[in-house]
């Protein structure tokens, strides 16, 4: 079966599709920097806005036990078919980097909002991430051009929220707040730099990044060009262009960039999604808990899926790779060993929630996210949780404080992800987390003037032997099930 084959879903006996999320580096070098453009699901690094004009402001996303501002998490595209305004879908998720204030105050350690466009924005073509604009349904008007970036908001060269403060000296930085213009002044080279770039500066590297990119768009990948004619093209040295001068401050704008994204965000990664496969051996060693996945490896991300709502159908892909075999294989890289003679020698001591969602993430283990709200058709999915205690109730599933309909559960963070964080887990105060649940309105509301709305997370943790955890501390942002 290709990858272009579609198949009608069976809504009987179905559950939710579950898809997986991966941690991917950025190959900068092969495709650039993500964009806006790209509408791009990824993790740390600074957040790239769904809506370029309007930009949450650092108030909004400050610590409420140390009131320090937030740290970008993550990101996630997933576009859905209603209402018109969710035609475009992004969740954000922000938290206090500190796992102190995690422990005293879960409450307001964590923050998601929803962003939401319809099809026709100021921003991005009606026919944007469509894979054939001819079957988009809709017009493009040839006369359609996006709003001129002069009048996006400026974003802060810290975390990239909304930079109402700008350099007095130097004029070209913008900052969300005092704290991160003192922060990039002490901590990265702006003390260094600020008023020293050399004239024209900016012009030639822009130059210099469009020649770079049109050498790679001639190149190409194909392995069958000719190996003459991919001599003859030009090569484009950027260094032979640039004065000794230019090169220098362009190197230590690079240095400044990293100083300031180590102490202030975390790793960058792209998330890369495939649907989760659990075979009937799976099934028959234990390695599974109500399937969702659909036993056909899927290419094609959450996003796709979610677009594909749209014609009533979902994508996938026959083509069974080494890839799950060996994942099949490597079932006991787990956090703690899955095997059944542990199991039976462990029953009094952990859980049956912590067991099950150790066999099912030892299917994958490198996974960091998992989606599940991908069918509406189908009944509300549910997370895979870390332990029997703190599991929400009903009641702690907050309606929406906009429309006061229903939330649903959308995805959830893996502590997985934890890998990737850059963390010291030797300190007293790293973040940790077991889970960390995410819920969305289930009707996507659109409130007129409003370009970011608050959802709910639920953070689980894991509990130790025994599972005497007592309360799940619960708010409008979050919930957490506290390890004793």
């Amino acid at each position: 079966m290709d990858k272009d084959h579609t198949m009608e879903i069976d809504h009987d006996n179905q559950e939710p599709a579950v898809m997986l999320g991966f941690a991917e580096p950025i190959d900068l070098e092969e495709n650039g920097p993500l964009t806006a453009q790209d509408f791009p699901s990824k993790i740390g690094g600074l957040p790239i806005w769904l809506n370029p004009e309007h930009i949450p402001e650092s108030k909004d996303l400050t610590c409420g036990l140390c009131k320090q501002p937030m740290a970008f998490l993550l990101q996630l595209y997933s576009p859905e078919d209603h209402p018109a305004e969710a035609f475009h879908r992004m969740i954000y998720v922000f938290c206090c980097k500190t796992g102190t204030c995690h422990r005293l105050a879960p409450s307001d350690s964590f923050k998601v909002f929803r962003s939401q466009l319809g099809r026709f924005n100021p921003y991005y073509s009606p026919t944007a991430n469509d894979d054939d604009p001819e079957e988009a349904d809709v017009e493009e008007d040839p006369n359609w051009k996006p709003l001129e970036s002069s009048k996006h908001a400026k974003t802060c060269f810290v975390c990239g929220l909304n930079a109402p403060k700008k350099c007095s000296k130097c004029r070209e930085f913008f900052y969300c707040s005092e704290d991160h213009q003192m922060l990039h002044w002490t901590k990265g080279l702006h003390k260094t730099l600020c008023g020293k770039k050399p004239l024209n500066l900016d012009t030639k590297l822009a130059s210099l990044s469009l020649l770079e990119k049109d050498v790679k768009k001639h190149h190409g990948d194909d392995e069958n060009e000719d190996e003459d004619e991919e001599m003859e093209q030009p090569q484009i040295a950027p260094e032979d262009e640039l004065t000794k001068e230019e090169k220098e401050y362009a190197g230590r704008l690079k240095i400044d960039f990293r100083l300031v994204e180590r102490v202030a965000r975390f790793p960058e990664f792209e998330v890369i999604s495939e649907e989760e496969v659990v075979d009937e051996k799976a099934k028959e060693d234990g390695y599974d808990h109500e399937s969702s996945g659909d036993e056909q490896e899927a290419e094609d991300g959450w996003e796709e899926k979610l677009k594909a709502r749209r014609k009533k159908k979902t994508k996938g892909s026959g083509n069974k790779d080494d890839d799950v075999s060996d994942d099949l294989k490597g079932a006991t890289n787990a956090l703690v060993p899955v095997g059944d003679e542990l199991y039976e020698n462990t029953q009094t001591d952990i859980d049956r929630a912590f067991l099950t969602f150790q066999k099912r993430i030892a299917l994958f283990p490198d996974q960091v996210l998992r989606y599940a709200r991908v069918e509406y058709e189908l009944e509300n999915p549910e997370p895979l949780y870390v332990s029997d205690i703190g599991t929400p109730k009903p009641e702690d599933i907050l309606p929406c404080p906009h429309c006061h309909k229903e939330r649903s559960f959308e995805f959830q963070i893996l502590p997985q992800l934890l890998n990737y964080m850059a963390i010291d887990h030797s300190r007293a105060d790293a973040l940790d987390f077991g889970t960390v649940l995410v819920y969305s309105c289930k009707d996507n509301c659109h409130v007129k003037g409003k370009h970011y709305l608050d959802e709910l997370a639920i953070v689980q943790q894991f509990s130790e032997d025994g599972m005497q955890g007592k309360n799940m501390y619960t708010s409008d942002n979050v919930a957490v099930s506290p390890a004793k």
